[in-house]
């Protein structure tokens, strides 16, 4: 099975999503683990990005959509028709509840050298505020898909 988290950026909370749903991060982040996470503050729209693999084997991924989620969603089962990949699941799960509102300011201010520390402060707590809640959500979408756990 595969599952896909994806949002607007698809750089920010479905990041960290798809990292607490491979167990690539567990409990609390440290600020020196966020500022680590690589794709964090990466937009690349489309792009289809490997995350891991969780204990049942389910590849974990993350896209970023912008507004196009419900095109993608059709071409990837379109793709799965076609190439007879009918036996993979894929299942989709929309992040972008948890996305910070004019995240693309942000990173806007981010670019300016004199901003970088005072943002990344700002997205690590913001981040650090919703965790529990992104957490939670991750798991219901477990048992909501049935997907196994250990």
């Amino acid at each position: 099975m595969k599952i896909i988290y994806y949002s607007y950026y698809g750089c920010y909370s479905t990041i960290i999503a798809a990292y607490i749903h491979s167990k690539i991060i567990d409990d609390v982040i440290s600020k020196e683990e966020f500022y680590d996470i690589p794709e964090i503050f990466e937009i690349n729209y489309g792009i289809l990005k490997y995350i891991g693999i969780d204990e049942n084997n389910n590849e974990i991924y993350v896209i970023a959509m912008k507004n196009f989620s419900d095109n993608i969603k059709k071409t990837f089962e379109g793709l799965r028709k076609i190439f007879n990949l009918e036996f993979e699941k894929i299942i989709f799960v929309d992040t972008s509840s948890f996305d910070v509102r004019y995240f693309n300011i942000y990173l806007y201010l981010r670019k300016v050298r004199i901003f970088k520390n005072i943002i990344d402060y700002i997205l690590y707590k913001k981040i650090m505020a919703n965790y529990r809640h992104i957490k939670s959500f991750v798991d219901l979408n477990k048992i909501k898909n049935n997907i196994i756990w250990g």
